[in-house]
Order: structure tokens, then C-alpha cells, then sequence
């Protein structure tokens, strides 16, 4: 895994790295012992590697120890704001699929497959900000903080969602109203 992450990072003149992966509670131990030993192409300068943020996102953080949660946590670093970590694995559930119709194909009409539903996934994830719909409340799952669910719920401003936010804002807060 050292040989990818840091080959994709040739000549990157980045100086802060956030590095966001399931398990770098594990990967992290002993980096700079491995970094040294890779080839001098693909280093990292000393400053970038001290630089760089090690993180677990957000739906894995909680299967970790306190100590992981405290020292990985994205809640707990300057300039995350409201990062999760998770998108990566929100591609998975739309190109899993696509491997049934690749995996017979040549190697270049998989990478151009492949590439099309990439660009497609891009072109419907950017077209889609800012939209508001009924699946808005799928994004309140368990383990989101109140807090979090009403600030969404107050940051959606198009008309055409206000009935749908405010039965959602009601039935969010029945619970914490006092009868």
C-alpha cells in the first residue's frame, strides 16, 4: 500500500497531507521506517511527511479503542470542518455492480467502462448540490448528532422543501419536547 499511496503523490507540491483511511492506526505505525526505504522518486520531503494528518473516518472511528478515537479523530483536527472521511466507500455501492458486466471484457474497454460510470457518477454528484429531495432524510441516520440533523435541516433553503423539512424538524424533535 506504501508504493500506491505515495506513487500517486509524485511530484505533489502540497505541503499538508490528510491521509484518511479505515485502519491508519495500523498503517501509521512505523511509516517513516517504511518511507525510507521506498525509492527516492516517490518520497516525500521530511516537511511533507511531518506534515501530514493520519485520520479514521467517521463510520469506522467508532469500531476503534478511545485511544484511536482520540488521537484519529477528524472532530478533534483544525481545518476538517465537516469532512466524514466517507466518500470513498460511497463509490463502492455504485461500481460494484459494473463488475459483473467488466470482468470478461479487454483491458481497454474495462478502463473505458470504468471511466464512463466514473464520469458519470462525477457528472450526477455535481449537477446534485445544492438539490433538495425527499431522500434528505435519509441522511439522518442513527449515531448523527440532534445537533447536526437541525443545522442540515436549517441550511436547506429552497421552497419546495420546506413541507418535507418541517414534518421532518417535528418528528426530529417530539422526542425532546416536554409534554
Amino acid at each position: 500500500m506504501d508504493f500506491i499511496v505515495f506513487f500517486s503523490l509524485i511530484g505533489s507540491i502540497l505541503h499538508y497531507f490528510v491521509f484518511s483511511y479505515d485502519i491508519v492506526c495500523q498503517w501509521f505505525r512505523n511509516l517513516s521506517k517504511r518511507h525510507s526505504q521506498l525509492p527516492n522518486d516517490i518520497r516525500l520531503s521530511p516537511q511533507q511527511l511531518n506534515k501530514s494528518v493520519f485520520v479514521i473516518p467517521k463510520f469506522h472511528i467508532y469500531a476503534h479503542g478511545a485511544k484511536c478515537q482520540s488521537v484519529y479523530s477528524l472532530n478533534f483536527l483544525p481545518f476538517m470542518g465537516r469532512t466524514n472521511g466517507e466518500d470513498p466507500e460511497r463509490w463502492w455501492a455504485h461500481i460494484n455492480p459494473v463488475s459483473m458486466s467488466t470482468k470478461e471484457m479487454g483491458p481497454g474497454g474495462r478502463s473505458d467502462t470504468i471511466d464512463d460510470h466514473v464520469c458519470a457518477w462525477n457528472w450526477r454528484k455535481i449537477t446534485g448540490f445544492g438539490k433538495c429531495d425527499r431522500s434528505a432524510r435519509s441522511l439522518f441516520i442513527d449515531g448523527v448528532r440532534y445537533q447536526d440533523r437541525v443545522y442540515y435541516l436549517n441550511s436547506i433553503r429552497r421552497s419546495r422543501c420546506r413541507k418535507s423539512i418541517n414534518s421532518s424538524v417535528q418528528s426530529l424533535m417530539s422526542p425532546f419536547r416536554q409534554q
